[in-house]
């Protein structure tokens, strides 16, 4: 930060050498820096927020696997399109899953997200997994307990189901 302000100070020299006092008064402490760094989060955070709700419909890819200490992590991917075909593609949340990866916990982590993002799930039309049985099964897999989810709820649209697709070029 210091050798950013002395960087501002030596152009505010050559530039406009009237308003260095401006410059020498800006704040540049770690708190401060903290501070701008979390309000700037916070702002990327909002806007990838309403991107992903003013999708007409859209569709997500998870890839769940292990890190080096041995704590499962599920990747999540959006992607979406808006009314003049915009297509928006975001990786948007890793979660730790505390517990066991299965279909029910995948389930509770990606509608919990979905509810934070505020998305509605009458808009989604596909899901891409990898092809492990806690997201695949026929009976407790992620996908099978999102779709009956979905129907529970009283929506009737088609969610088109892929697996293995994140993993083709490895």
């Amino acid at each position: 930060a210091e050798f950013v302000k002395d960087c501002m100070l030596a152009v505010t020299d050559e530039v406009c050498p009237e308003k260095k006092s401006l410059f020498e008064s800006v704040s540049l402490s770690a708190t401060t820096l903290t501070r701008r760094v979390e309000e700037m989060t916070k702002d990327l955070f909002e806007t990838l927020k309403e991107r992903c709700r003013a999708c007409r419909y859209f569709a997500i890819a998870l890839d769940e696997s292990t890190d080096v200490k041995h704590t499962s992590q599920l990747a999540i991917f959006f992607r979406g399109v808006t009314n003049d075909f915009d297509i928006y593609e975001e990786f948007v949340k890793l979660v730790p899953m505390k517990a066991n990866t299965s279909g029910a916990n995948v389930l509770a982590a990606v509608l919990s997200w979905m509810d934070d993002f505020g998305l509605d799930l009458t808009r989604l039309c596909g899901v891409t997994t990898d092809g492990a049985p806690a997201m695949t099964g026929s009976q407790k897999g992620f996908v099978s307990l999102l779709v009956k989810h979905c129907r529970d709820l009283g929506y009737t649209q088609e969610i088109h189901t892929f697996h293995c697709i994140v993993h083709q070029e490895a």
